[in-house]
């Protein structure tokens, strides 16, 4: 839900990481984004949100996380954008300082430089 006008959006996240020691489950990476977006927030803090929370339960080598979503506040009221889309990323570690490593998370996502095919 949007904490700006109390209107939902609806979108897909996605995450990876480079595992150091400690690894998580796949269930738990789910939960994680769960735990970010059931509340009042912006996109834009939930995506950093997951990303610090991930670099805080493992100390991965890398985080990235991306984020699309189809707000509704601007569908019904402003600009009234009738496909909205925003897009959200963050990148952490190896993921922040690697160009390569980003490439090869948004093939594997099947995203091409943070926009969907």
């Amino acid at each position: 839900m949007c904490e700006h006008h109390a209107l939902p959006f609806l979108g897909r996240a996605f995450v990876g990481y480079i595992a150091h020691e400690d690894i998580i489950g796949i269930s738990k990476l789910t939960r994680l984004v769960r735990i970010a977006t059931r509340r009042f927030g912006v996109q834009e803090r939930m995506t950093h949100q997951i990303a610090e929370a991930l670099v805080t339960l493992t100390q991965p080598h890398g985080v990235a996380v991306y984020m699309e979503a189809h707000h509704l506040c601007t569908q019904m009221r402003g600009v009234r954008e009738v496909h909205p889309m925003t897009r959200t990323t963050a990148f952490r570690g190896a993921f922040a300082t690697n160009a390569a490593l980003r490439a090869e998370f948004y093939d594997l996502t099947g995203l091409r430089n943070g926009v969907r095919d």
